[in-house]
Formats: structure tokens, C-alpha cells, sequence
């Protein structure tokens, strides 16, 4: 397994850098496109249009594809144990943005070790405040302690993360569906790890906007220089 790296040039010599990760593996039994397709065509969109919009970041953005997430997050923990992380000021993962039964999740920066506590929980409110301007309503769901998708290492290590996500295979509740519309008593993703992860599986409406908020986060922390202080 491999993972696939891409940085932007920053503004400034030695700034600093965001990592912004999906994983692109998925489980031998299905073809993965909600689980982690979304995400990691989020991620390319995201490189793609900062390409062309002619951005030039105050910190770099470093763009990573990682492998093996499904077997226990090989290439995150790789990543993290061979790179220099002197500079990385945070990591933004986006593991599956397309459930079709979606809630718009994101995760609690108050899971993160008391060291990075503060700056994940700014991370937390970046997404918020993008979703709470746009009149959309979110849930705020824990942050994996154990593993749970490529923002473990990073977090592990230091550096503070953030991410957002539509569900898995956890069941929307009645108060789901009032907020976000769908089937109550039903899973997010009743393909989640099943042969039926195709692309008949995914909520576009929920992907727009996702992407969306990701890249609001990721260009607030490229651009803002008040952002992580």
C-alpha cells in the first residue's frame, strides 16, 4: 500500500503547513465509493480548485491520500512516524461525505488530548460556523479515543484535528430525521462496508455540501493567519 502526497507552495518561506486527509482504501467486500471515495474526491476537488483559483496560501496545504485506513490506519500512522511534523499545525480528515440517510456530523474537539484540546475544539467551531451561517443544522459526535479514521495519529502526536462526516453504519434516530430529513430507525449507510458501496450509493445532495464545508475550513486556515494562533 501506498499513500499519494501533494503540497501547495505557501507565501511564505518555512510557513506553515495543513494537512488535509482521506483515505482511499476500501474493505474487500465492496468498491468503497461512499466509504472512503467521497472523501477522497473531496480532497482532489478541494487541490483542484485551489489550483485554479489561483490561491496562494499563507500556510501550505499539504493534500494526502492515505492507504490501509481499513486495516488499522497503516498509512496515517506511517505518515505520521516518518514525516517531520515540526510545522504541521493541523490535520483536517474527511472519511465518507455521502451517506445516503446522511446527518451532517462533526466531530468533538474535546475528545483530543489536553494539549491539543483548544485548537481542536477551534477546528470544531470552524465547521460550525460554516453550518450555522448557511441555516443548516449539525450534530456534534465524539472523537474516536481508539482509532476511527486518519485524524488518530495526527491528534496522537500533537497536532490538533478536525473533521466532519455523514454517518456510517449507526442508526438515525426520530430527531435525526426532524433535522435532516430521512428514515428514522435506519442506518446512515445501509451499504456501509457491503458490496453495495457504489456510486448508487451516494448522496450528491449531501456531498455538495460537505465539500462545501471542508473547503471553507481548509481555506479559513490556509488564508486566515488569526486562525490557530
Amino acid at each position: 500500500t501506498w499513500n499519494v502526497v501533494a503540497d501547495t507552495v505557501a507565501a511564505e518561506v518555512g510557513a506553515e503547513v495543513v494537512v488535509v486527509g482521506a483515505h482511499l482504501d476500501s474493505v474487500p467486500e465492496g468498491p468503497g465509493i461512499n466509504d472512503n471515495g467521497s472523501g477522497s474526491a473531496a480532497v482532489l476537488e478541494m487541490a483542484l480548485q485551489l489550483a485554479r483559483l489561483g490561491v496562494t496560501p499563507r500556510r501550505a496545504v499539504r493534500f494526502v491520500w492515505f492507504g490501509a485506513e481499513e486495516v488499522g490506519l497503516l498509512g496515517s500512522r506511517h505518515y505520521v512516524n516518518v514525516t517531520d511534523l515540526n510545522g504541521i499545525v493541523a490535520n483536517l480528515n474527511f472519511d465518507m461525505l455521502a451517506s445516503p440517510n446522511y446527518a451532517r456530523m462533526v466531530y468533538n474537539g474535546s475528545g483530543c488530548p489536553e494539549a491539543t484540546r483548544a485548537k481542536c475544539l477551534e477546528l470544531q467551531a470552524l465547521f460550525g460556523t460554516y453550518f450555522r451561517e448557511r441555516g443548516l443544522a449539525y450534530d456534534v459526535v465524539p472523537m474516536s479515543t481508539t482509532g476511527g479514521s486518519d485524524y488518530f495519529p495526527f491528534v496522537r502526536a500533537g497536532i490538533p484535528a478536525g473533521s466532519i462526516a455523514t454517518g456510517a453504519g449507526g442508526v438515525k434516530s426520530v430527531d435525526g430525521r426532524a433535522a435532516f430529513g430521512g428514515v428514522a430507525n435506519a442506518a446512515y449507510d445501509t451499504c456501509y462496508h457491503n458490496a453495495c458501496d457504489t456510486t448508487a450509493n451516494i448522496n450528491s445532495a449531501a456531498l455538495a455540501e460537505m465539500v462545501a464545508a471542508a473547503a471553507y475550513a481548509m481555506i479559513e486556515l490556509a488564508t486566515n493567519a488569526d486562525t490557530l494562533v
